[in-house]
């Protein structure tokens, strides 16, 4: 049961970030922060690694112990990277950008080293 709303969770997640990174947001409020995409970008990327990082502990809990965090950081860049090209390929209101990828790369990253460190101290052992 775990699993499947586990899987849910990523998924429903996955399509948020997709929509809310294409979609075009003239009429959204403007808030004045510097660099605030950069945040979203790395919020989004932490929540997107941690539910794919929790589902995928379940998925391979049989198998090698780093490959739930191998996989939910390769494929947390590499959603980052798509969205990046098809903002700047498929949308008019929007362009792809480095710094965003840089920004989901640190978001992912700091996922990654959370649950690392949980690991490391068994405080995960439950969800297997």
């Amino acid at each position: 049961m775990l699993k499947k709303l586990l899987l849910f969770a990523a998924i429903s997640w996955t399509s948020i970030v997709l929509v809310l990174c294409l979609i075009r947001l003239d009429g959204a409020p403007q808030i004045d922060v510097v660099n605030i995409d950069k945040y979203v970008h790395s919020i989004f990327h932490f929540v997107f690694t941690m539910l794919w990082y929790l589902y995928l502990r379940l998925q391979f809990k049989n198998e090698n112990r780093y490959k739930p965090f191998i996989v939910s950081f390769a494929f947390s860049i590499l959603f980052g990277i798509l969205i990046e090209i098809l903002q700047q390929c498929c949308t008019a209101s929007r362009s792809g950008d480095v710094l965003d990828v840089l920004a989901n790369l640190l978001g992912a990253s700091m996922a990654i080293g959370l649950f690392y460190v949980l690991d490391s101290f068994k405080i995960l052992k439950k969800i297997r």
